[in-house]
């Protein structure tokens, strides 16, 4: 039988290709059949006709050497030319036998699948009638993140996907979709482009260009925000149309870097404002750091009770409200929050003594690593990047799951080691080796999986930054307008509207029960900080939260 490719290739470039590819897979399989199988037994025909003359020594007709193929291939006998005396004829008949009995197994599969296939399968959506949603045209990037947070807050969305593969899984979980080619004007006319609130662009980078014209060619007007691996089509992106380009990689790198130089600089601070002279931070401690071995009373007493301690992450778990008698170790990371000064000296003297010229390990040099080591070049901090393939900016070559790597790149000496290794469970190895060979080397991970990073904790690392989360917290904000407080955290810190607990103490809210912590209330531009479970709520104040994403996700407001 011709391959595949190859008659494609031949019936696309015939006039009526535009016809040919309008036709229903199982049509085009069986016409592609049909040729092929005509095309065997008048070449078969040929060769037993040679066959007959040379080697049976029996001159006949064309004609009844191509009755005779046929007779072969129907199964229904070979009338007067059995038996054959020649081994070469017995063979080439033989072979005929088993080519026909292979072309049964190989030709019904073939061309029925796609009738049964689609048959069983699901009708997939081409068009929806919505108005005021959001698109989301591919999930590249996000997969199914944004999805659950446009879920968890009621948003009206639809996916617009142009693979049959993911439209199938999306389908089983009831997500709104509309199949189609992501860079036709059609597709989109058809997901309600020119009525929707915002379009926000997961696809390929190369095709994010297309896409955006084919946007524009119904929607000149709406808010389009792109995902991007990289920055170097930023400014063709613009010219096509997208009111934001976002690239989860770089940003997360970023945060690296400034979680970094603030370990190393005095003059710079981790915190984030929270308004009216209030503050939160992240503060990881380190065995030589003043508050180690502390309780977390002592921990706020020290601050004369101007820091308090919300909650802390301890052998890969984050909990919220510790006990005041909970020991403060080089294994926990503090989640804190008071007046900007002495969230700020705290800060300091946590980090007195580190060292001022640390050596950086970088482990993974693909987009997160090498913003990391392009951020630090003018920092004083020495960068030794880890690669497992060879590169200019690649100081040791190998795999850093190795023993052997890890310490040619200096771990023991090292002060901080950056995992931004694509893969989550060699991130967890690298992390897991790095604990054991230096206990007080700082490990920063970049995860791809949030359900990774309690994993990742115990494995040893001490800042954890998920992929996900941070695109999925940029996505909210720009697609959604969120008032979030940051989004490059650990846990995410909001702003949320007070109108649906208004008249309710906080411990009669959703509030008290959710996974979450109140840091502050804004009541007539005034930041409460001291705010008791009695504390009732107006509606009309905004509430500071802080949790992970998807508790904080679940709440009204």
């Amino acid at each position: 039988m011709a391959s595949r490719t190859t008659l494609d290739g031949v019936l696309e470039a015939l006039p009526w290709a535009s016809t040919w590819s309008r036709l229903a897979l199982w049509k085009r399989r069986a016409i592609k059949t049909v040729v092929a199988v005509v095309a065997l037994i008048l070449v078969s025909s040929v060769l037993y006709h040679y066959v007959m003359i040379v080697f049976e020594g029996r001159p006949q007709s064309y004609g009844h050497s191509l009755q005779v193929v046929i007779e072969t291939a129907t199964g229904t006998g070979y009338g007067s030319d059995s038996p054959w005396e020649s081994p070469v004829s017995n063979a080439f008949v033989a072979v005929l036998d088993l080519s026909t009995f292979l072309l049964v197994f190989i030709i019904v599969p073939y061309v029925l699948r796609p009738v049964l296939e689609n048959a069983l399968s699901p009708t997939l959506p081409t068009s929806v009638e919505k108005s005021d949603h959001v698109v989301l045209c591919g999930i590249e990037q996000q997969r199914e993140r944004l999805i659950d947070e446009f879920e968890s807050r009621g948003v009206d969305y639809v996916v617009i996907v142009d693979s049959e593969e993911t439209a199938l899984e999306l389908l089983e979980r009831d997500v709104p979709i509309v199949f189609g080619e992501t860079t036709s004007a059609e597709t989109h006319r058809n997901a309600c482009v020119d009525a929707a609130s915002a379009v926000v662009v997961d696809t390929e980078d190369k095709r994010s260009v297309s896409v955006l014209l084919a946007i524009g060619a119904v929607n000149e007007t709406v808010r389009t925000v792109v995902l991007v691996d990289n920055l170097e089509h930023e400014r063709h992106l613009s010219y096509a149309g997208a009111d934001r380009v976002v690239t989860p990689r770089h940003l997360l790198g970023r945060r690296i870097v400034e979680r970094i130089t603030t370990e190393i600089s005095p003059a710079r601070s981790d915190s984030v404002g929270l308004g009216s002279d209030r503050s939160m931070l992240e503060l990881t401690v380190f065995e030589d750091s003043p508050i180690n071995g502390r309780s977390v009373a002592e921990v706020e007493t020290e601050t004369e009770g101007d820091v308090a301690v919300l909650g802390m992450w301890k052998t890969g778990r984050f909990v919220g409200s510790p006990e005041p008698d909970t020991v403060v170790d080089s294994a926990t990371t503090l989640l804190l929050a008071g007046s900007t000064a002495a969230v700020r000296e705290l800060e300091e003297r946590t980090y007195q003594g580190r060292d001022v010229a640390p050596t950086v390990i970088i482990a993974g040099h693909g987009v997160v690593g090498s913003t990391v080591r392009r951020g630090l070049k003018r920092s004083t901090a020495e960068c030794v990047v880890v690669d497992i393939a060879a590169g200019e900016a690649v100081d040791v070559v190998g795999d850093a799951t190795e023993t052997e790597t890890l310490q040619a790149a200096g771990v023991e000496s090292a002060t901080v080691l950056v995992v931004a290794i694509r893969d989550d469970d060699e991130a967890i190895m690298v992390s897991l080796l790095a604990d054991r060979l230096a206990s007080e080397l700082d490990v920063i991970v970049r995860m791809n999986d949030d359900d990774n990073r309690t994993k990742v904790r115990r494995a040893g690392a001490d800042y954890v930054l998920s992929l996900p989360e941070m695109s999925g917290r940029v996505l909210a904000q720009e697609v959604l307008r969120e008032d979030l407080v940051s989004y490059g955290r650990q846990l995410k810190t909001i702003r949320i509207d007070a109108d649906p607990y208004a008249g309710r103490a906080l411990s009669d809210t959703e509030l008290a029960a959710a996974d979450c912590i109140v840091v502050a209330v804004d009541r007539d531009g005034e930041l409460h900080t001291d705010v008791p479970p009695t504390f009732e709520l107006r509606g009309d104040e905004e509430i500071v939260v802080v949790g992970r994403d998807e508790d904080v996700d679940s709440l009204p407001g």
